[in-house]
């Protein structure tokens, strides 16, 4: 067979270059865009990011863009009243402390708390330690053991950690004669040595008082003169030990006579509690009420209905006492610097 003629075989290569290259030009020009809209894309979940750096865990956390405010998902909660007082927990071993700065956030998310990880962690807006060796009483009513059921289900305690439930039902600081809240404390006190007192009562305590025999109707003038020294005492006895107080005011109640009377035991919660150097009250009332502040018997958490209220108005479903958890262990990571963490986060998100 003859070889090919070079006339036959040497085809001109120029068109085929021409079309590469205008191919070229084209995915050059569509990928400059797509950097570019991944670039604003990315500036734009950076504002609203929050970065963590932790010493002892992983090297770096950075968590997921915060819902914003504006959205339906945002939920406005009353900010705690602190006074920092100066406790020093350090010397105890514990990592709870209060600046005169503290405050916790103002808004409620669906996203949960960034402050999650154990360790000396640093964090934008406040330095965040490990909680040490720390010991936490909660006492109160019935509502407190709401919450306090919540939290033995919820709150993850570390190695150090020590939380003990002291609540008892159908008590107050009204009815002294059935149950005497200043000398139980007392001797949890000279028992326990906590770090942090947290106090939810008084549930119970929209009756008269009997002061020097004479009966006192709730919330006359010498009747709030006689509760405030009594919610005083309370505090004062947790603080001269050496303990810090968190006050946790009662939540929004379906009826409504009932619901004026628990307004006003707040009001008194708040005036006393951050009176006292090492005292602070967190109010609780618009995290279990509707957007409009009314009462609400559920909610969407974590974005499925559910019953946050028992029927009579008043005391919760196990529901309702995780979420309640949840909301107090984000407040005492913003209030104490420490950085605890939750089992199964219960958001309220609808």
């Amino acid at each position: 067979m003859t070889p090919e003629s070079p006339a036959t075989t040497d085809r001109s290569p120029w068109p085929l270059r021409v079309t590469l290259g205008l191919v070229l030009t084209v995915l050059l020009i569509t990928g400059d865009r797509l950097v570019a809209h991944d670039q604003a894309t990315t500036t734009t979940t950076s504002a609203v990011a929050t970065t963590t750096t932790t010493s002892g865990g992983p090297s770096s956390t950075t968590t997921p863009p915060v819902t914003s405010t504006t959205t339906t998902h945002a939920r406005l909660v009353d900010a705690p009243v602190v006074n920092p007082g100066s406790l020093d927990q350090a010397a105890r071993g514990c990592g709870l402390h209060v600046t005169p700065a503290a405050t916790a956030p103002t808004t409620s998310t669906s996203t949960p708390p960034t402050s999650t990880t154990l360790g000396s962690t640093t964090t934008v807006a406040r330095r965040v330690i490990g909680v040490g060796h720390c010991t936490v009483l909660e006492i109160g009513d019935s509502l407190g053991n709401d919450l306090g059921w919540g939290l033995a289900r919820e709150i993850i305690r570390p190695l150090g950690l020590r939380v003990i439930q002291l609540d008892k039902s159908s008590t107050g600081l009204t009815a002294s004669w059935f149950f005497n809240w200043p000398h139980h404390l007392r001797a949890a006190l000279a028992r326990y040595h906590p770090n942090l007192v947290i106090v939810c009562l008084g549930a119970n305590d929209e009756q008269a008082l009997a002061i020097r025999g004479a009966s006192q109707a709730f919330s006359s003038p010498r009747w709030t003169t006689v509760y405030r020294e009594r919610v005083r005492q309370i505090v004062d006895l947790a603080t001269h030990a050496g303990s810090y107080v968190l006050w946790v005011g009662l939540p929004i109640m379906e009826p409504a006579g009932y619901n004026r009377g628990v307004n006003f035991l707040n009001a008194q919660y708040r005036a006393v509690a951050p009176s006292v150097p090492g005292g602070s009250f967190q109010p609780t009332w618009r995290l279990m009420a509707s957007p409009s502040g009314t009462f609400r018997a559920g909610a969407r958490v974590n974005s499925v209905e559910a019953a946050l209220r028992a029927p009579d108005g008043i005391h919760m479903t196990t529901v309702g006492e995780d979420v309640f958890a949840t909301f107090i262990v984000h407040q005492i990571n913003a209030i104490y610097h420490v950085a605890l963490r939750v089992r199964a986060p219960m958001l309220i998100n609808g």
